[in-house]
């Protein structure tokens, strides 16, 4: 049997105890033996699946024990404080985590029933993570502070283990060779480097050493490589070719071929508007019809010569109103649907709408539009989420023991 010794004795008392006998009483709740001898199945089944070890069967009771005692409390706590998880917000969770395994939920439900896993009790265990990080968020993510020194530290430290590498390709035109910067000769090998490939030009041109290989110099770190070239590299994306530089045996020509490690690999870039509206809500007193008649005439001033941030500051309903309308530049992927194709179908620089939107009826005036490298943004936001979660953890297991401090927890296991 796969129940460990410290049931056995349990077990044997089974023919006489109809009850389901409580194992540890934590607070107003308890945990009996069927949920504490379902939940070391389900471990035992894991670690053989996993083809790990068999851990010391006492202390596997005491784990899972105390696991389930901590499950009571949280969800005692979270009642207290008033989390729970809703039933459409956990039906949208189970069905996001389908889709991201290329599965429908009911296939899903399928698929677990084939692995022996009731999805009632896969669905329980999702809520309850979801309550428990909810929990954390609130007791202990939110009062913790990470400066940017911190953030600053960790990138350091990311880079530091696996340091950037840049696979770079190069062409050397020795001195005394004919090349000349603004020189002819080399205007027209520049030309053909907008066109032809660089390994076969390297083959043609280069003196260098590696130009019988096409210019590969391979991978390098950012130190091993001349102060001339690490300058020019770093303000390089893979695929550019650099400009001539100049050294005392020729001019040298770079491309960069490949990077890793480094954020020039995968450039997280964002599509920005720089966007000025007039807003008017609908609401009980305005109806549909009336605000888009209102917002035509609007249209119809600022066409006759009524400037847009004066239009803004006399009608819109929006906290911008203050500063003409303008909203600065924003973000596509922080616009909800309807706004954003509103946003898209603008025409720069010229007054666009009325749009029904989320938010209201809107007249939307976008002068200029850009794609902005939000790479080093988002890295700084993914070192802050991992130190969060890191600080998280360390003070969840204080605050744990603080809340068991405060709280009737009695195991009655070897009674």
């Amino acid at each position: 049997s796969n129940i460990p010794t410290a049931l056995l004795n349990l077990k044997a008392n089974e023919k006489y105890e109809s009850l389901d006998r409580v194992v540890a009483i934590v607070e107003k709740s308890v945990v009996t033996q069927k949920e504490l001898e379902k939940e070391i199945n389900n471990i035992i089944e894991k670690i053989k699946i996993a083809k790990q070890p068999m851990p010391n069967q006492d202390i596997l009771v005491k784990e899972v024990l105390g696991r389930l005692i901590e499950k009571k409390l949280i969800m005692q706590y979270a009642e207290l404080i008033g989390i729970k998880i809703e039933r459409e917000y956990l039906e949208s969770v189970v069905g996001n985590i389908a889709s991201k395994n290329n599965m429908t939920t009911d296939e899903m439900r399928i698929k677990l029933k084939d692995d022996g896993v009731d999805f009632n009790e896969f669905k329980e265990g999702i809520s309850y993570e979801l309550l428990l990080n909810q929990v954390k968020d609130r007791e202990i993510t939110s009062k913790i502070n990470i400066s940017d020194f911190e953030i600053e530290n960790a990138l350091k430290k990311i880079e530091s283990l696996a340091p950037p590498e840049f696979k770079i390709s190069h062409i050397l035109l020795k001195k005394g060779s004919d090349y000349e910067v603004g020189g002819e000769k080399l205007k027209v090998l520049l030309n053909k480097l907008k066109t032809e490939s660089f390994s076969n030009l390297a083959i043609n041109y280069s003196q260098g050493p590696m130009a019988k290989e096409g210019g590969v110099l391979g991978w390098k770190k950012i130190e091993e490589l001349p102060k001339i070239f690490s300058e020019e590299v770093i303000k390089m994306n893979v695929g550019d070719i650099s400009k001539p530089l100049i050294s005392g045996n020729g001019i040298h020509i770079l491309r960069l071929d490949e990077a890793k490690n480094s954020s020039k690999t995968n450039k997280i870039m964002s599509e920005q508007f720089k966007i000025s509206q007039v807003l008017i809500k609908v609401n009980e007193i305005n109806n549909e019809d009336d605000i888009k008649r209102k917002m035509e005439n609007i249209k119809n001033q600022i066409i006759g010569g009524l400037e847009f941030a004066n239009a803004a500051s006399k009608f819109s309903e929006d906290p911008s109103s203050f500063k003409g309308g303008s909203l600065g530049w924003v973000d596509k992927s922080v616009m909800l649907p309807e706004y954003k194709s509103a946003v898209e179908s603008s025409e720069l620089g010229k007054v666009s709408g009325p749009f029904s939107t989320e938010i209201g009826w809107v007249l939307l005036f976008v002068t200029e539009k850009r794609n902005k490298d939000i790479t080093d943004k988002q890295n700084k936001l993914s070192a802050k989420v991992q130190l969060l979660k890191r600080k998280t953890q360390i003070k969840y297991k204080d605050w744990l023991e603080s809340i068991k401090a405060q709280v009737h927890i009695e195991v009655l296991l070897n009674n």
